[in-house]
């Protein structure tokens, strides 16, 4: 088994971070991509939804989760990156987004957000807080002629929530926040209180607290039936140690809660929130997760044990849920340390965890290439999400030392129309060197059209390729350029079963008919390479393979071209699966391909006027090929290629065609890697990084990505 490198480049919609509703029916998730994603329960299943981004804006700052309707249908608000405020129902007659307009005089700093819901009989309002390092604004209602009110805010504000007390007959809103003041590094607990239509700050006392610590919030009512705002904070006056702060207007108490008696490392610390319409004597909820391992308390009791979060993970959310008969259980959402969404339910039944997944599984990969950033090359691995779209993330190397460090997130193509999704990968390419480099990722649209999406010096676009005169486009092998100058050549197979090119001349793109071997019909394109005769003419070879289960090569010379049989490995043996095409010597291409009934590997090597030359590869552990990968370039041997193919165990699995190496070598994880949790295998493509560093980028079950390469002596 070979020591490879495994870069895991997760997905765009890997779960980074949740806000939950306080029915305990719903779920908004931050991800990896920058788009935000509903997780909402129907009946007795769950589901997943794509919010995107809003209308404007590249990008969003942050969201909370303001209701659930009747219908289950959610309301958000939504901080875009311009610092425009959005409400996201996805059922109102106008249109899901509507603006709330934005109070930030720099959009540049605009901040987040956080809510605060009161119910006075049948009438619910809502108010938001909108707050940066510096200011802070505050908003009642969601109507679109409402207005964002400055907050006085003296103090640094770092962290801030809002709790909600309803005092007679007006609803009475408290904001805790971490500040702070004249300049100083110590972190204090301030309260803002609205009275008279004016917010007034208070200083309740306590010791500094912790940097970095978060603050959580919720409204209790206590036995007498008065309502009180109450915050859990982190304090350090003496090592760690957590207090609640309780009370409303200017009257305030401190309460210390301890610690579990366990060491370890905090993950989070929340107070479970009561919604707006606590219960008389119903005494705040305490969660804490020490090491992944979840504890509650009230404040009246101990420290409980509730066990330990499936693959670790962090909560960021908790909410006691309405209920019958008296009873409120207790719900918690969190993210795993896979970026799953994972809920905690705990009532008389006991403790319930449940893996809700991500959402926004990569479905194919594109391709990858090497592109380059302030002078230093990087790659880029180009992929379509199961809902579509296209995304990009780059990942750092050099042609030393290989892949390394993570990926820098994902980047956004979308689809090729609102009406047209990308259905099937074709591949990428680029021209190195270009300035800016210019770069192909072409897809199949759902429209049965070639697509592109380009980078030049206007940016990056959409281009529709289209596809011959009556036909569908199927499939597609990823593109080659024989002249950077006239760009690149894609070969894709039509629905007529007959292989077309897409190529352009000059500034004009055409068709070019390449028409099927003679008397059959083409089942799969397995590739394309350039090569050169010994008179230096460029050719176009691709390879495929027909209904027959027969090799085919297709050399184009200029506007001609004609098809050679290269036959089956042996008489009995047919072709069943393509791997791929590389051309190993200036003039001499290596093919890979998947035979039947054998079920093994095969290559052939050919040269124009040769006599091909089969060579029987097996397969790992003999057992059978789940997927094929491709072939790539091999830095130990110029005069061969690697084969690259997931096998029955679900790993990824290489073997060279010349050289020492011809024997089959699981790419496994490194040694340093042995906590990853294991990986299942089900798709991937060859590429090439960094100008000669082989990548296998492959898909996991779970629809995360990773570039697995050897590793570089």
């Amino acid at each position: 088994m070979a020591v490879a490198i495994w870069t895991d480049c997760e997905s765009p919609g890997a779960v980074s971070w949740a806000r939950a509703s306080i029915e305990g029916t719903a779920f908004v998730v931050g991800t990896f991509g920058g788009h935000l994603y509903l997780r909402c329960r129907a009946g007795a299943r769950w589901r997943w939804e794509r919010v995107g981004i809003p209308p404007t804006g590249d990008y969003l700052r942050d969201v909370t989760l303001l209701t659930v309707e009747a219908s289950g249908a959610p309301t958000l608000a939504v901080v875009g990156g311009d610092g425009q405020v959005w409400l996201y129902r996805p059922e109102a007659a106008s249109g899901s987004w509507s603006s709330l307009g934005s109070p930030f005089p720099d959009p540049k700093i605009a901040g987040s957000i956080v809510t605060s819901t009161t119910r006075q009989g049948t009438n619910t309002q809502h108010t938001l807080l909108l707050y940066n390092a510096s200011q802070m604004w505050v908003r009642q209602g969601v109507d679109s002629d409402g207005t964002w009110f400055a907050i006085p805010s003296d103090p640094k504000l770092f962290v801030s929530q809002l709790a909600s007390v309803t005092a007679g007959a007006e609803p009475q809103q408290h904001i805790f926040a971490s500040v702070s003041a004249g300049g100083h590094s110590e972190l204090t607990c301030k309260v803002a209180v609205r009275e008279n239509s004016v917010w007034t700050w208070i200083d309740p006392g306590g010791g500094p607290l912790k940097h970095g610590a978060g603050l959580s919030a919720t409204s209790i009512r206590d036995s007498s039936g008065r309502l009180q705002a109450c915050v859990v904070v982190e304090t350090e006056s003496s090592g760690t140690e957590f207090s609640m702060l309780i009370g409303s207007g200017h009257d305030w108490r401190w309460v210390d809660l301890g610690l579990p008696p366990v060491p370890g490392r905090l993950d989070a610390a929340l107070v479970a929130d009561k919604g707006p319409d606590p219960q008389p004597g119903d005494e705040p909820t305490v969660v804490l997760s020490i090491d992944s391992n979840i504890w509650t308390r009230s404040l009246g009791g101990d420290w409980t044990d509730r066990g330990s979060m499936p693959r670790y993970g962090i909560p960021t959310a908790a909410f006691e849920v309405d209920a019958t008969a008296g009873r409120r259980p207790l719900w918690i959402a969190g993210v795993s340390w896979g970026d799953d969404l994972r809920t905690f339910g705990l009532d008389d039944a006991g403790v319930r965890w449940e893996d809700h997944g991500a959402p926004g599984s990569v479905a194919t990969v594109v391709g990858a290439y090497t592109d380059t950033r302030n002078d230093e090359m990087i790659g880029r691995v180009v992929v379509v999400d199961e809902y579509g779209d296209l995304w990009d993330t780059l990942i750092e190397g050099n042609s030393i030392q290989g892949l390394v460090g993570g990926p820098s997130g994902w980047s956004y193509h979308g689809q090729p129309t609102a009406a047209v999704t990308s259905v099937a990968g074709v591949g990428v390419i680029t021209v190195v060197g270009g300035d800016p480099q210019p770069t192909w990722a072409f897809v199949v649209g759902s429209d049965g059209h070639l697509w592109a999406r380009t980078a030049d010096a206007a940016g990056w676009a959409w281009v529709d390729h289209g596809a011959p005169t009556g036909t569908s486009i199927k499939t597609g092998t990823a593109p080659i350029a024989v002249d950077p100058a006239h760009g690149p050549i894609v070969h894709v197979l039509a629905d007529d079963g007959r292989l077309w090119v897409r190529s352009r001349s000059g500034h004009e793109w055409g068709w070019s008919d390449r028409g099927t071997p003679p008397g059959r019909l083409i089942f799969t394109v397995v590739g394309a390479a350039p090569l050169v005769t010994a008179a230096e003419r460029l050719l176009v070879a691709a390879v495929v393979v027909t209904d027959d289960g027969h090799l085919w090569i297709s050399v184009a010379d200029g506007d001609s071209f004609h098809w050679n049989d290269l036959g089956t490995p042996t008489p009995t043996e047919r072709i069943t699966a393509g791997i791929g095409v590389e051309a190993v010597t200036s003039a001499t291409v290596d093919i890979a391909a998947v035979g039947s009934p054998g079920g093994g590997v095969w290559t052939l090597r050919w040269t124009p006027g040769g006599t091909p030359q089969w060579t029987a590869r097996g397969r790992p552990g003999d057992a059978l090929i789940q997927a094929v990968v491709g072939t790539m370039h091999d830095p130990a041997n110029a005069s061969g290629c690697l084969v690259a193919l997931i096998g029955n165990d679900k790993w990824l699995w290489a073997t060279a065609t010349t050289g020492p190496g011809q024997t089959w070598s699981r790419w496994d994880r490194p040694p340093w890697d042995s906590d990853v949790p294991s990986t299942t295998l089900l798709s991937g493509k060859g590429a090439v990084f960094l100008d000669n560093l082989p990548c296998s980028v492959v898909i996991d079950d779970r629809g995360r990505v990773h570039a697995v390469t050897p590793k570089l002596s």
